[in-house]
């Protein structure tokens, strides 16, 4: 069997050659099915995240990708402890844990979302108990184990450097991004922060952009600036949509809507749901420090400040040019959607290909930016599917 079709029913259906440890049962190893219409607690957190995110983060895709991040391993870790817990013969519920996990971690990277987080809590008090797939579950200890696991999920939080000040100084002079008046750069120390599966921000560090005023250069800028100038109403709508048009939460929320028809699909129950979307999530957090690094590493030049008639039609984010962060982070998800589920690899890789073409008619990136971003993410999605926790296993948090 190919590597990546083992790897897929690895991850559905827990085979015991799946895992180094013992063989055990496969519904002990990856919990109980789910009831033919039921909605995991997983996905229905995934919504509520994307939605608080929408109204949260603005103007950075950084928050957004390490809110996902924590948000899904939380759910993933909760699930893993539940289905380990058993109490007076009953085992913990696995949807209970994963929701008051989600609500602990959103609780605390947004308070001011408390009352949309309580609701969804209360529907899902409700609506889990009913579903056979738990009815011999003790939905109250599912989530004392879910808030016990977002404890030591923001403790992991508050140590991994994203709030890093920056003290340098800002290079100047031809090729160099340039900053907008009274607007400090976003986030130049993110680059530094705690990966999930990188070893450094800089692992997968792409070689520097041509030099500024070279033949590669000039060729690029010609591109950017025909492109825009000859953009058709149907390229200024691809701009539109993947800088406004995608949904709450950026490429985090667009690709978590774009991998949940597969695992509905493969009819996934609760922890093997949290564990795709987590390892997804992972990778893009991942994603946005390894496209970080790089940005501030080169400080390159946006293509409008280096020709000031190509038009910018979708606004100008206050960061340098290479690579793309939206092609780092498609990239990255496209990655791993793919090696997880190969039959939505055409799908998810014209995604990655059209927000990368539309960076470059909205004028903000050079081709080699966007070239870059896709080869970062999609190395750093081959380093998480490397990294896809075995069943019954919890995702590291030292």
């Amino acid at each position: 069997m190919p590597a990546h079709l083992f790897l897929l029913v690895c991850l559905a259906f827990a085979l015991p050659g799946c895992d180094s440890g013992p063989a055990e049962p496969a519904t002990v190893l990856e919990g109980p099915a789910l009831s033919a219409n039921e909605v995991t607690a997983a996905e229905r957190w995934m919504l509520v995240t994307r939605d608080i995110v929408g109204r949260r983060e603005i103007g950075s895709p950084l928050g957004t990708a390490r809110s996902f991040a924590l948000v899904a391993v939380a759910q993933y870790n909760a699930s893993v402890a539940a289905g380990a817990s058993r109490t007076a013969g009953k085992r913990a519920s696995e949807a209970a844990a994963v929701s008051s996990a989600s609500a602990a971690v959103l609780s605390a990277l947004y308070p001011a979302e408390q009352s949309v987080i309580a609701a969804q809590t209360v529907s899902d008090a409700a609506y889990f108990p009913g579903f056979a797939s738990e009815a011999d579950a003790d939905y109250s200890a599912g989530s004392s184990i879910g808030r016990t696991t977002a404890t030591g999920v923001l403790a992991r939080g508050a140590t991994d450097r994203t709030d890093a000040v920056f003290t340098g100084t800002i290079p100047t002079g031809p090729g160099y991004w340039v900053m907008p008046s009274g607007q400090p750069p976003i986030a130049p120390r993110w680059g530094e922060a705690r990966a999930w599966n990188l070893t450094s921000g800089n692992q997968f560090r792409p070689a520097p952009p041509p030099a500024f005023g070279s033949s590669a250069f000039q060729t690029a800028i010609a591109e950017v600036k025909s492109m825009t100038q000859g953009l058709t109403p149907a390229q200024l709508m691809i701009a539109q949509f993947w800088q406004f048009g995608s949904g709450p939460g950026g490429p985090m929320g667009y690709f978590t809507e774009l991998v949940t028809p597969s695992i509905k699909a493969a009819q996934m129950n609760e922890r093997q749901t949290a564990r795709v979307y987590a390892v997804m999530h992972m990778a893009m957090m991942d994603a946005s420090i390894g496209c970080w690094d790089a940005k501030y590493a080169y400080w390159y030049v946006r293509p409008y400040q280096a020709e000031p008639t190509i038009a910018t039609p979708v606004g100008r984010p206050n960061f340098p040019a290479y690579p793309s962060a939206h092609s780092c982070l498609s990239s990255a998800a496209a990655g791993v959607i793919a090696g997880l589920f190969p039959s939505a690899k055409t799908v998810v890789d014209a995604k990655v290909a059209e927000a990368g073409e539309a960076r470059i008619f909205a004028g903000l990136h050079f081709r080699f930016d966007v070239t870059a971003g896709q080869e970062l993410g999609y190395k750093i999605a081959a380093l998480a599917l490397t990294r896809v926790p075995k069943a019954n296993v919890a995702i590291a948090l030292q």
